[in-house]
């Protein structure tokens, strides 16, 4: 027993101080007890004061009497206070109410002891102890909250008490005496139990306060949660009424808040849904699985929500709600912006490349399809003069009319640029791909009125069949790009159909294109330099400065064959980079300054930086730049009259000299004459060679050197071979010569040999 009141005084310094401050207020309460005991002490000392003459016990007496009174103003202090024990002042009314405790039992512990030792008076003892043992059998009890005060005020009041009756000579107060010290030590026992029963329920009130307090704040953190959520929510039970809401989720689905009350069937609720999504959302939460699940449904007014559900383990029914009308529009846009040409409102080529994969796909052996492959002629000179808006509106009216030629016999999309396509679904009562390809090139060789601005272009259609040309969708647009290729190729303003011969030439242009790169790379290219006479001295005027090429395993390679696939594919910029540095560098060299010409290709205007690459050149090498002449062929005018003629002027204001070559072989050549400012015109070989056979290539010659007198222009007649030939010309009025007859191609070593030869006449300059 004592262990455990060791252990209880122990587990005190354990106590939080919420349960001290409830066990020091349970000592003041009920206060009636209080009041009683403190009576009871009174009336005692009252009694002793009247019947006894004792100093001793009435001194004593009086003491209880002021400690009880002292209590009964602790007591009322506390209790008026207003401000019962906190956790901040717990000590401050314990240690006011221990005090006025201690001094009480030890007063009353001691008035019994002394009046029973010195007073012969057995109606006194008996009051006394009766009083006594009262009073410690009340307190054990009343103030077992607090076990070391219980135990204090049992033991101050009942051990002097049992010790007097023990003293005594009589035997029934020795047996009383042993049986009140036996008591005490029953009620300790009992003290203590109490006191523990008193403190479990303290800490359980405790927890459960705590808990409850968790409870609530989780409650109301839950109802904010709730509330605030921007999605809207629901719970059903088992039997799929409602259990658990917020407002928000009468926004979402546009339902009257109304409806939204404990035990609304969810038939109820999901009535604002599109029947199609109704009956999803319903299947979906009447299934047995407990997994998630997401739809975006459509409601009555147009707008869409997500309805998300998920099966609790309990058969509870949670679905959250999110409107997802902007997210809709965006993906709509998004798609929209991704499969759909934002220029015309055409299919694009992703989108195209989709729906041409499902339609190979659906097709069975008997079915046939044909893909045109549509190119604009001449549209870039409408961006190039017009501007890209007049451009751009131009493309819409091509897409109309190309959607009106093709009405519902085709799908229609825009590739890119100035690039169409259309699918066409061969059937007995369609229109053949040549009759539709025809249509399609005349509608869009009519002119067009756009802006005010009449403008007339044409197109190129490439044509494949599938599956006779291949049921791969890749390969058949590779395929109709080369059908474009050859429509483009003979003339423009036509259609071709793809032929196997066409996919052969394509492999062979790009074994081509990649071995033009390798000797690009590995300078395989060399120079022959060809001289150019003056017909009247035979003297060297120039040299045309040739490229040549002996290719590593194919050998000596023919510029008739690797120039126009280095023009195809571009690369002839580059060649005639080279040949150009490479040309004015050797001319540098040597001793005598002599005058030398350069071919440049009409792909090569699209080089924008040759005029600047040009001026390093010349300084580079300090070579005079009107000792360089570049040749022009008719054909750079065909494409882009303005721009070549822009371009040609940049050239010229370098100080270089400008031919134009192979005149005489149509197009648009005396319109240039008058436009440009031309130093020379060279007589196109074809008409050289056939002068003695054909009248009208002498004819021709004629003409040309007439106008090159007329325009004070020197003329070169080249593929000069016989002397026959040689005579003719120069008596017609040729002025210099070039050809076999007075000079073959020769390496740069060579042409220096000669000039040194001819130095006296190589530096007369040509004019």
């Amino acid at each position: 027993m004592f262990g455990r009141l060791l252990t209880t005084i122990r587990s005190e310094q354990q106590l939080s101080a919420v349960i001290r401050a409830h066990l020091v207020d349970g000592l003041f309460h009920p206060f009636a007890s209080l009041i009683s005991g403190a009576l009871a002490g009174i009336f005692i000392a009252t009694i002793l004061a009247i019947y006894v003459d004792d100093q001793v016990v009435v001194n004593l007496g009086y003491f209880v009497v002021l400690t009880a009174i002292a209590r009964i103003v602790i007591g009322i202090v506390y209790l008026k206070s207003g401000n019962p024990v906190t956790v901040e002042n717990v000590r401050v009314w314990e240690w006011a109410y221990t005090i006025g405790a201690t001094a009480f039992s030890a007063g009353l512990g001691l008035v019994t002891f002394f009046a029973i030792t010195r007073i012969d008076n057995a109606p006194v003892d008996l009051m006394l102890t009766t009083t006594a043992a009262a009073y410690g059998a009340s307190i054990a009890g009343r103030n077992a909250g607090r076990p070391w005060l219980a135990l204090g005020q049992l033991y101050l009041a009942t051990i002097p008490m049992g010790l007097a009756l023990v003293l005594q000579d009589t035997i029934f107060y020795q047996v009383v005496g042993t049986a009140l010290l036996i008591f005490m030590f029953g009620m300790t026992d009992i003290t203590l139990a109490v006191r523990k029963t008193i403190i479990d329920a303290l800490e359980n009130k405790q927890r459960n306060a705590e808990l409850a307090t968790s409870f609530k704040q989780q409650a109301e953190r839950f109802d904010a949660a709730l509330t605030n959520m921007s999605h809207g929510l629901c719970m059903f039970d088992q039997d799929s009424n409602l259990v658990v809401w917020n407002e928000k989720v009468a926004d979402i689905i546009g339902a009257e808040r109304t409806l939204f009350q404990h035990g609304t069937p969810m038939d109820k609720i999901i009535s604002a849904f599109h029947p199609d999504d109704h009956s999803k959302i319903k299947n979906q939460t009447s299934s047995n699985d407990r997994g998630e699940w997401s739809e975006t449904a459509k409601l009555d007014d147009g707008r869409f929500v997500s309805a998300s559900t998920r099966t609790m383990e309990n058969g509870n029914i949670v679905i959250v709600f999110a409107d997802v009308t902007e997210k809709q529009k965006t993906e709509a846009r998004i798609r929209n912006l991704a499969w759909v040409d934002q220029l015309t409102g055409l299919m694009n080529r992703v989108s195209v490349h989709e729906l041409f994969i499902k339609k190979l796909d659906q097709m069975d052996e008997a079915s046939e399809m044909a893909i045109h492959y549509i190119d604009l002629d001449h549209f870039k000179g409408v961006n190039d003069t017009l501007g890209h808006p007049i451009g751009d509106m131009l493309l819409k009216q091509v897409a109309d009319r190309i959607c009106d030629v093709c009405l519902d016999e085709g799908d229609v999309a825009r590739m890119a640029g100035d690039e169409f396509l259309v699918i066409q679904t061969l059937s007995p009562q369609a229109r053949s791909p040549r009759d539709l390809a025809q249509q399609i090139v005349d509608a869009l060789h009519q002119p067009f009125n756009v802006n005010s601005h009449f403008i007339q272009i044409g197109a190129s259609v490439g044509i494949v069949i599938a599956p006779k040309d291949g049921n791969d969708a890749d390969l058949l647009l590779k395929r109709a790009d080369m059908a474009l290729y050859a429509a483009k190729k003979a003339g423009r303003n036509k259609f071709a159909y793809f032929e196997p011969q066409m996919d052969q030439r394509m492999q062979q242009m790009r074994a081509l294109e990649l071995d033009i790169k390798q000797a690009l790379d590995k300078n395989q290219f060399r120079l022959a330099f060809q001289p150019i006479i003056k017909a009247d001295d035979n003297s060297i005027a120039s040299f045309e400065c040739l490229v040549r090429w002996t290719h590593p395993t194919n050998g000596k390679m023919m510029p008739a064959k690797f120039i126009p696939a280095a023009e195809e594919t571009g690369q002839i910029m580059a060649i005639g980079r080279w040949v150009t540095k490479e040309a004015i560098k050797t001319a540098a060299s040597w001793p005598v300054r002599t005058q030398i010409s350069v071919n440049f290709s009409a792909v090569q205007f699209q080089d924008s930086r040759f005029a600047d690459f040009l001026r390093r050149q010349l300084k580079r090498f300090n070579f005079p730049a009107d000792l360089l002449e570049l040749e022009i062929t008719e054909t750079a005018f065909i494409v882009d009259i303005e721009n070549s003629l822009k371009q040609l002027q940049q050239l010229k204001d370098l100080g270089v000299k400008v031919s134009l070559d192979d005149f005489g072989t149509g197009y648009t050549s005396l319109s240039q004459l008058q436009r440009f400012s031309f130093n020379k015109i060279k007589i196109d070989g074809s008409f050289v060679r056939d002068l003695e056979t054909n009248p009208s290539s002498a004819a021709v010659a004629t003409a040309v050197a007439e106008i090159g007198k007329a325009l004070n222009i020197s003329v070169v007649a080249e593929c000069v071979e016989t002397q026959a030939q040689m005579d003719f010309l120069k008596s017609v009025g040729v002025t210099h010569i070039q050809g076999y007859f007075t000079g073959r191609p020769m390496d740069a070593s060579a042409a220096e040999a000669l000039l040194r030869k001819n130095a006296p006449a190589a530096v007369s300059e040509v004019g």
